[in-house]
């Protein structure tokens, strides 16, 4: 293909391979198989987190088999028993379930494979005065399109903290995202093995480094937001697992949304005193069940730190980025084979790791440390700041913002009183503004009503998440969705942003964390679409959990809608 794409024009250029890109490009293909349609992914495989780059043994999804996958395309692993835990699976066989989805998927007699162009990072994106936009990718190709899709997502630039002596270090550094692609867990000369962070990702190095017999201190700072809750994969009643409850409507309503509908549920739930305690006392006795299984005081505690385990706050604001334990073991293998200390690190000196109290050694050091907005490297700020992208404090001047904000905030106060009073939590000044995107995908700037991102959310099911965004991006394209004038959609941005932070606290600043927020969400976007949200009848709509089946027939049902409208 490169050698054709030199000053190429797309009806729709997407940028990233993950699971959002792939997700636009079989949605749209599906609605107008003769697109022209490219796909640039800057790595030499896809999947993005899921890529086969980043698989090891340990990494296993937060994900349930039933939910782990597109409507139109069913997982079908056929697994043994003793390969899935609660229907939570290793992360290697959505790596095949996408390699085997992009070449079934066929439009025009050409599998989305082809139409993806590896290798080929996106060095800029400029707006073209004429409409439509330019891009330069890898080898100063460039290219050009009326519709550009930014699906690079959250989780593709490494977030490498700064430490004072890396220089000198003798032993290896490297960040969570290499680590499937290293060869450390096979490497004789690495005994000891040090991770910094405190989230999901993390603890799953932790436990497969602990496994493969490596002595491993796992470092947490003090100065942040503290460790990860794990919460039992093990579900209730008639649920298999957690995250079946997880994605009830149900359950949703038991969390105070901006996007969950505004009636008389929501008033009894979060607006009275009796519903509010009602809701108190479920999430308290879940804090409590998570925090009796990990049994921090007890399993040689004092012996290893596994008390330094215990998350900073409860597990209602979520502001530790909880994570689901899908193995058996994890508990025990922490706890006898892992040394945890809630320290800060105060420099790096050969071959040791010097935190605040104690000096560590350790012959490489992986840094689970997040991950830095991939739009940087290919968004210059004045641009990124017109779209509503988080850019540097100082660059947002727009000053209706702040009495924007401040409106929203006691709108969301008036909505919901408990979340006046957080719980005290680790807090420090925010460096960048926040996602001002309306829906989290459109720049709410008319100008910029030709590009939209996916993918730039942080929720608990990615597969539906991407589903969904991709349908409300094609109605959006095709002009079958019509948006609120600039006003509007600012308001519903600012109470999104106003809400999330007092929502989700610290994970809350960058406006776009919605973990126990997926359900309504995608709710609201199919409602704007024009299509059903709600897809099962009766009290079934409101206890069974939201899996990925029942999002089948939605392109065909949007297909109707559309035909009417065109009419």
């Amino acid at each position: 293909m490169s050698s054709t794409a030199h000053k190429t024009h797309y009806d729709v250029i997407i940028i990233g391979a993950g699971l959002y890109g792939l997700a636009l490009a079989n949605t749209w293909l599906k609605v107008h198989p003769e697109a022209r349609l490219v796909i640039l992914e800057a790595c030499p495989c896809l999947g993005g987190v899921w890529s086969s780059e980043r698989m090891y043994d340990a990494f296993w999804t937060q994900t349930p088999l039933d939910m782990a996958c597109f409507s139109d395309f069913p997982m079908q692993l056929g697994l043994m028993e003793d390969e899935t835990y609660y229907d939570f699976f290793p992360a290697k066989h959505v790596t095949q379930y996408l390699e085997r989805f992009v070449d079934s998927k066929i439009y025009a007699d050409k599998p989305l494979r082809q139409r993806i162009v590896f290798n080929s990072p996106v060095k800029e994106i400029r707006k073209n005065k004429e409409g439509g936009w330019h891009i330069l990718h890898s080898d100063e190709q460039r290219l050009s399109t009326s519709k550009l899709v930014v699906a690079a997502g959250l989780t593709s630039q490494p977030n490498i903290p700064i430490l004072l002596g890396h220089s000198s270090f003798t032993g290896i550094i490297l960040h969570h995202k290499d680590f499937g692609s290293s060869s450390i867990l096979a490497n004789p000369q690495v005994k000891h093995l040090a991770v910094l962070g405190g989230a999901k990702s993390a603890a799953d190095i932790a436990y497969a480094c602990a496994k493969a017999g490596k002595a491993v201190s796992w470092i947490i700072r003090a100065s942040g937001s503290g460790p990860a809750a794990f919460a039992s994969a093990q579900g209730i009643g008639p649920y298999k697992n957690s995250n079946e409850l997880l994605y009830t409507r149900l359950a949703a309503s038991l969390s105070p949304s901006v996007w969950m509908p505004r009636g008389r549920i929501e008033r009894l739930l979060h607006g009275t005193t009796v519903g509010r305690r009602l809701v108190d006392q479920i999430w308290a006795k879940f804090d409590k069940d998570t925090r009796r299984l990990a049994d921090y005081d007890g399993r040689h505690s004092e012996k290893n730190g596994l008390s330094n385990l215990k998350p900073d706050t409860p597990i209602f604001w979520q502001n530790d980025s909880t994570g689901v334990n899908q193995r058996s073991d994890f508990w025990d293998i922490i706890a006898g084979k892992v040394k945890v200390y809630r320290q800060d690190i105060v420099k790096l000196e050969g071959s040791s790791i010097v935190s605040t109290d104690d000096r560590i050694e350790a012959d490489a050091l992986v840094c689970a440390t997040g991950w830095r907005p991939s739009y940087h490297s290919f968004i210059e700020t004045s641009l990124a700041h017109d779209l509503g992208l988080p850019t540097s404090i100082d660059v947002e001047a727009k000053p209706e913002w702040k009495d924007l904000d401040a409106a929203a905030d006691q709108e969301v106060l008036s909505r919901f009183p408990r979340l006046r009073n957080p719980p005290p939590h680790h807090s420090s000044s925010p460096t960048s503004s926040p996602f001002r995107l309306y829906k989290h995908m459109l720049s709410t700037d008319p100008a910029y009503h030709d590009i939209v991102f996916l993918g730039h959310i942080a929720v608990g099911n990615n597969f539906r998440a991407a589903e969904v965004q991709a349908l409300w991006a094609t109605a959006y394209f095709d002009e079958v969705l019509h948006v609120p004038p600039q006003r509007g959609m600012e308001e519903v941005v600012a109470l999104g942003v106003a809400w999330c932070r007092r929502r989700y606290l610290t994970k809350g600043e960058l406006g776009h964390w919605l973990y126990y927020d997926l359900v309504p969400y995608t709710d609201a976007l199919l409602e704007e679409v024009g299509v059903k949200g709600h897809r099962k009848t009766g009290a079934r709509d409101l206890w069974t959990p939201c899996v990925a089946e029942d999002l089948k027939g939605l392109v065909e049902e949007y297909l109707d809608h559309k035909a009417l409208q065109d009419r």
